[in-house]
């Protein structure tokens, strides 16, 4: 039976959500005169108990529901909270699509659940708007409350949100709002727009469970073309599942960080993510272990460009900016929860424009690898002080087993930072002299003893060492 608390379906709406929403296998809508007509194409290989037909199954039909036909209106002004949550109870049966219409809907909070799938027409056309004084989420997961902070394997799975906006109407709503809060798992959000929200636009949570059964897919979520902005939290606040996704997302002018990943968010890959804007204390924070972020851009206007506290994260190619405020950190590793952390970093970028450091080495336990091109204001090696809005390359020491190459100008030392833990030079014949203003070392063996040498432009050679 559909979900009824408040008393208000009947059989004929039954009937007719029925004759509305099946579609045949060539996605030709079975229902007759006035009936909504989507594509196969438009709704994609759905099937109602979850699973792909990659798995081998056959599809089976797609059930559908137009939220205008069951009683939205879409125009600003009439609460339409009850009539999408009745297309949502009603794609709930046997899984389902739930399609929202282009229009403004003035909403309270939506709960979903496991195998709905709700479609807008677009950002730029489908707007969820918070409604004044509900102070809630514009969509959340069955039974968040229950489950957040429990790092149960329950929540719930295999549903999505695409193609739509939402508005968290922060003016009227001070007492708290997000655009969406979830606890689940192999989800998919797609071209979601979360903005103007008292807290966070996304805020996302998941247990530990390592893997799940089939049908499943297993745990992981994909996040593709989010756009988060002007939310009074986090853009994005990713506490789970684990070993998920993101690819192409923005988030700009939040006022805490663009995105977040901590918690139970091990093993997520970021790629061709963009943090931006003056309102954000930090653009990335990878607070969990093992985070990848591949081709990112952290630009920002005070504060943290990336902030690192758990071990094994990476950061590669990529852009981390500045705007040269005197409150700048592109690089900062910050002690983590454990003693041993962060360790094990691997960064391989470009830092620029911070008006205090590239890169603040104060928490490093060491077993890292830092390489970045520097292009700093007047960037130089302040031997560990910290006086901000001088542009210096770095603060704070590396650990011992850490290897670094800050450059700044290969000529100039006082902009460059090469730090080898350990290396060999091998014996070999006298090389030739260097090129002017260099020296060059070598290890030469004579009469069997080991010489440590240096070589000098005219073709001097001076013995460093022997044994």
């Amino acid at each position: 039976m559909i979900d009824d608390p408040a008393g208000r379906f009947d059989a004929d709406w039954r009937t007719s959500v029925t004759r509305r929403a099946l579609f045949n296998r060539r996605g030709a809508l079975v229902a007759g005169t006035g009936a909504t007509l989507l594509g196969a194409a438009a709704v994609g290989a759905l099937m109602r108990d979850g699973t792909d037909p990659a798995d081998g199954a056959e599809p089976s039909a797609v059930m559908v529901f137009n939220a205008r036909d069951l009683g939205a209106h879409g125009d600003g002004k009439t609460d339409d909270t009850h009539a999408l949550q009745r297309a949502i109870a009603a794609a709930r049966q046997s899984g389902g699509i739930v399609y929202v219409p282009p229009g403004v809907y003035l909403t309270g909070k939506l709960t979903v659940y496991s195998g709905v799938h709700l479609r807008g027409a677009g950002g730029d056309a489908t707007l969820l708007r918070l409604r004044p004084g509900a102070n809630s989420a514009i969509i959340e997961s069955d039974r968040f409350e229950k489950l957040s902070g429990s790092r149960d394997e329950g929540g719930i799975g295999n549903f999505s949100v695409r193609d739509l906006a939402l508005d968290g109407n922060k003016q009227h709503n001070p007492n708290g709002g997000y655009g969406l809060r979830l606890y689940g798992y192999g989800y998919e959000l797609t071209e979601v727009i979360a903005y103007n929200c008292r807290n966070d636009g996304i805020y996302s949570e998941w247990g530990t469970l390592a893997a799940l059964p089939p049908p499943s897919h297993q745990m992981e979520a994909r996040l593709t073309a989010l756009r988060t902005h002007d939310n009074d939290g986090h853009g994005v606040n990713f506490n789970g599942p684990h070993d998920s996704m993101f690819l192409n997302c923005v988030s700009s002018q939040n006022n805490v960080t663009g995105f977040r990943l901590a918690g139970e968010s091990t093993g997520t890959s970021m790629v061709n993510c963009h943090a931006w804007g003056m309102e954000q204390n930090v653009a990335f924070e990878l607070a969990a272990g093992a985070i990848n972020c591949m081709n990112c851009y952290a630009d920002f206007n005070g504060g943290i460009g990336v902030r690192v506290s758990r071990s094994d994260c990476r950061w590669v190619g990529g852009l981390i900016a500045g705007y040269n405020h005197p409150q700048e950190v592109g690089l900062q590793l910050l002690a983590g929860p454990k003693p041993t952390e962060p360790a094990g970093i691997l960064v391989d970028t470009k830092i620029m424009n911070c008006g205090t450091a590239a890169v603040d080495f104060g928490a490093d336990r060491g077993l890292s690898s830092i390489r970045a091109l520097l292009s700093q204001p007047g960037a130089v090696s302040d031997g560990g002080g910290t006086t901000p809005g001088t542009g210096l390359g770095w603060i704070g020491k590396p650990a011992p087993s850490t290897q670094v190459e800050l450059v700044s100008g290969v000529g100039d030392t006082t902009k460059n930072l090469v730090v080898r833990p350990a290396f060999d030079l091998r014996a070999q014949e006298t090389p030739p002299p260097p090129d002017a203003g260099a020296v060059r070392l070598f290890v030469r063996t004579v009469g069997g003893q080991t010489q440590l040498c240096a070589r000098f432009p005219g073709g001097a050679i001076k013995v460093l060492a022997d044994g």
